[in-house]
């Protein structure tokens, strides 16, 4: 029996209006991990081809992504994760939303990534608060509450 090796790509959305971007999600369309997993999908049909897609299709596939702190989780072979990475770079928009993706951590096995997910998202969280007390709308936030939801559902994660 042969054992399939992954990458898990930890990675970031970065949107053209972060910065003005409230901490309220009124009127906001979210992004799910579908859009991502598309998005992704059709920027290695792009830019690799039917080589390309073909590569990655079997393995390729967004395990976590969180539209609080735009984080998610992408696992794809071993072999051909440059193809999953480079593609990632490309994208400029997902959804009509202008963006870029950065990828925040590469590692070999999920446990890695999870525990690195956690602390990231963390921060984020922490900063959100933070903005949302300078606006005075921290009552709209309940940090604990985004923290232990963000940490089991990253932990979740098979």
């Amino acid at each position: 029996m042969v054992r399939l090796k992954n990458r898990w790509l930890l990675f970031e959305i970065v949107f053209e209006d972060t910065l003005q971007r409230s901490t309220s999600t009124k009127n906001v369309e979210t992004l799910s991990s579908k859009d991502v997993y598309s998005a992704i999908k059709d920027s290695i049909k792009t830019n690799f081809g039917d080589y390309g897609v073909g590569c990655v299709a079997a393995s390729l596939n967004v395990k976590y992504f969180s539209p609080f702190t735009n984080i998610g989780v992408l696992r794809v072979s071993r072999d051909h994760y440059h193809i999953a990475w480079g593609a990632m770079t490309f994208i400029s928009q997902i959804k009509t939303k202008n963006c870029l993706l950065r990828v925040l951590y590469l590692g070999a096995t999920i446990k890695q990534c999870q525990l690195s997910a956690i602390d990231y998202d963390r921060d984020q969280i922490l900063l959100l608060k933070r903005q949302a007390e300078l606006h005075d709308d921290a009552e709209s936030l309940d940090v604990d509450e985004l923290l232990e939801q963000s940490k089991s559902q990253i932990l979740a994660i098979e």
